[in-house]
């Protein structure tokens, strides 16, 4: 007997499975019900064992025939996914991509990002919706979205982009004004702005060597906008933590002074995904996107910059 093409009885013989009768099959197929069983016998003298279980009207699945065809469902499907990507390779990748993101991340971190993006992907174009509300990547119809803090849908794909680290600080004019905060305690003494909305209490942690030190901080304003936190910190209003990317440029030219830096922050930063629908194949122009902001985030983060 002539060796058979294994790759091509795979397919058939999975169709067979599926479609639950060797005559489905050749229907499925544009075959003949004695050509797909010619195809199955010639399979089986090839794997050496007994794939079905025939009588004058059924046929069904051996144990052996149920374990390949677990195994053969894998390989296909890895098959199809492979012609998927090279197909992909070929293209140049184009087309809309919807993003959700933080306003003021998006301002700050993604916006000179997308710059370099947008010239090097000519064709792609992105469109984002910045909120501070998490956003239903299915229901929004969003292609992706970036997250700050700890991931707690597990329905969604992820990459890190990087880890946003916190930092206290005020400007020399209130530090003049007010004193000089050298203990975490010192800030109970201090005009307090919060990353905070809600009613209740407002506690900042930090580590004390091998101790956790909670402090109870108060202010005159709460928001949930990292710019207007830092715009009222360098006008002297008071002393905030915000993420380090957003006060970079204050901390180098002066105008925010980084305080108790002895006394690390608990956690010390939250952080950054990237996150996309679960099951949903990647699209070229999502993916390129992806994979930029993750290799331009993991340079910036050798360079202090999230």
């Amino acid at each position: 007997m002539s060796k058979i093409n294994e790759f091509s009885a795979m397919q058939v013989f999975v169709r067979v499975v599926r479609d639950g009768s060797f005559s489905a099959a050749a229907r499925t197929l544009g075959s003949t019900p004695s050509g797909v069983s010619r195809q199955m016998s010639q399979l089986e003298a090839e794997l050496g064992i007994l794939l079905f279980q025939r009588t004058t009207r059924t046929q069904r699945l051996t144990e052996g025939g149920q374990l390949y065809f677990r195994h053969a469902e894998k390989v296909l499907s890895e098959i199809d996914t492979t012609k998927h990507m090279l197909s992909q390779l070929s293209k140049r990748p184009s087309g809309v991509v919807k993003l959700s993101a933080e306003a003021d991340f998006a301002t700050v971190c993604l916006a000179p990002l997308l710059a370099e993006f947008l010239r090097l992907y000519p064709d792609i174009s992105v469109q984002i919706h910045m909120s501070s509300d998490l956003v239903d990547l299915v229901a929004g119809e969003m292609d992706l979205a970036i997250r700050l803090g700890h991931l707690e849908d597990s329905s969604l794909n992820a990459r890190k982009l990087g880890e946003g680290q916190s930092v206290v600080c005020a400007s020399p004019e209130y530090l003049a004004r007010n004193g000089s905060i050298h203990h975490p305690t010192a800030l109970e003494e201090h005009n307090c702005l919060s990353f905070k909305v809600r009613a209740g209490r407002r506690i900042w942690t930090f580590k004390e060597g091998n101790n956790i030190l909670s402090v109870n901080v108060e202010g005159n304003v709460q928001a949930n906008s990292v710019s207007l936190l830092r715009a009222l910190a360098i006008d002297s209003v008071g002393v905030v933590m915000v993420p380090e990317w957003a006060v970079k440029d204050a901390l180098v030219n002066n105008q925010l002074v980084a305080l108790l830096s002895q006394y690390p922050l608990e956690p010390a930063g939250l952080p950054i995904h990237a996150v996309f629908a679960h099951g949903r194949q990647l699209p070229a122009k999502v993916r390129v996107l992806v994979d930029y902001l993750v290799n331009k985030m993991s340079m910036l983060q050798a360079d202090t910059f999230i």
